[in-house]
């Protein structure tokens, strides 16, 4: 078992190391995972009753140019393409806490971003990136995230940027949807993960008070996996919004995730393994969210809570193509010192070792917790990495 701290000791370290688990360095990352074609008849999660009439669709690339505008188009039947033949699953649809329900904070704008469809052919997998500015007129607070993956999906993640670019404005270049190498600036600290999707429709609220928290201008990285498992080509796209609180709303807490990866493992041919790994926490957290992540190989996965010396499980799934997100209300406290501990189980039924790494035949071990500091109203992200 390793367990430690990333990004307040070991970034130096972890930056520059190469193995079999590739390069790695620390940064707030996460990906989820779905290596299945999506559904593009899933229902809409969308719930446009319960925001505000000042909501807007307008977002920001270079020069101020519109991203887009998304209102009153019918995203299911523009972008379903050849190939997607997935019969509609309540699995296909994944939906967080405060859905059915009043939403926990009043909503206001919506700000859209897309990455337009790219083709995947048959037996391929594509990782694809663009690069945002947000509105730059004022800072935004946003308390629900709604995402939709149409055509194929493996998984989509929202970074934002926190290096010393966050606030320039994006060139041509990184604005235009381009292949990209995974994870890249998180693992380096230069952005911290806030938001992923294992499932063509996700929905993710935050807890009344709390947002995670945009600066004017900042940049955000858009970045989508896709794998083709058809005979034919795929045309894929993802659309998120990113709905703020209404301009009433007191947000006294300013959310992260902490996002915790063990890189230290390595699977045998033909045999069952298990490997646990813990990461503790600088400051007294609270916990409003729990998501696994591991690939094709894993059969179970577990976080235990580890609070004042005592080990309680708090999370248990086995399902690798669509992980759970168990939601805390009230929040789980992680006082200073206090740890997440994880194990994840894999089944290695390859001729061939199995190592950590980001392509799709590779193995993760990974935990997204959705946090916020318990004492301040904001903090630095929590990201530990551990390699062995």
């Amino acid at each position: 078992m390793r367990s430690g701290l990333g990004r307040w000791g070991i970034g130096a370290a972890l930056a520059g190391l190469l193995g079999p688990v590739g390069m790695m360095g620390v940064g707030s990352a996460g990906c989820g995972e779905s290596a299945e074609p999506a559904d593009t008849t899933s229902p809409d999660t969308t719930s446009p009753d319960t925001v505000a009439d000042t909501t807007t669709a307008d977002t920001s690339g270079p020069d101020g140019a519109d991203v887009a505008d998304t209102a009153g188009v019918d995203t299911a039947d523009a972008t379903s393409e050849p190939g997607d033949t997935v019969a509609p699953s309540d699995a296909d649809t994944q939906v967080d806490a405060g859905d059915t329900v009043a939403p926990p904070n009043k909503l206001g704008a919506v700000h859209t971003f897309v990455i337009e469809p790219i083709t995947v052919q048959s037996g391929q997998e594509r990782q694809v990136c663009r690069t945002v500015n947000v509105p730059a007129g004022a800072a935004l607070d946003i308390v629900r995230f709604e995402s939709r993956m149409r055509g194929i999906s493996h998984h989509f993640n929202l970074y934002k940027v926190i290096d010393d670019s966050a606030m320039k404005p994006v060139t041509e270049s990184e604005y235009e949807v381009h292949d990209c190498a995974p994870a890249a600036e998180q693992l380096r600290g230069d952005a911290a993960y806030i938001y992923g999707s294992a499932t063509p429709d996700r929905v993710m609220e935050t807890p009344s008070g709390v947002a995670f928290h945009l600066e004017p201008g900042q940049r955000l990285i858009l970045e989508y996996h896709a794998i083709n498992y058809t005979t034919e080509p795929i045309v894929a796209n993802v659309e998120i919004d990113l709905i703020a609180a209404a301009p009433e709303v007191v947000i006294e807490h300013y959310a992260d995730i902490m996002w915790f990866a063990n890189w230290g493992f390595a699977l045998p041919p033909g045999k069952e393994t298990s490997d646990t790994a813990k990461c503790s926490v600088p400051y007294d957290v609270e916990v409003f969210g729990l998501m696994s992540h591991f690939h094709e190989l894993g059969t179970g996965f577990t976080i235990d809570a580890i609070r004042g010396g005592q080990s309680t499980q708090v999370y248990e799934d086995d399902d690798w193509k669509h992980p759970a997100y168990e939601a805390f209300m009230p929040p789980m406290l992680l006082a200073a010192g206090d740890a997440l501990q994880w194990t994840c189980t894999w089944n290695n039924t390859r001729e061939t070792w199995t190592y950590p790494n980001k392509g799709s035949k590779d193995e993760m071990c990974m935990v997204f917790a959705a946090a916020y500091p318990k004492n301040t109203k904001s903090a630095a992200p929590i990201q530990c990495n551990l390699l062995f």
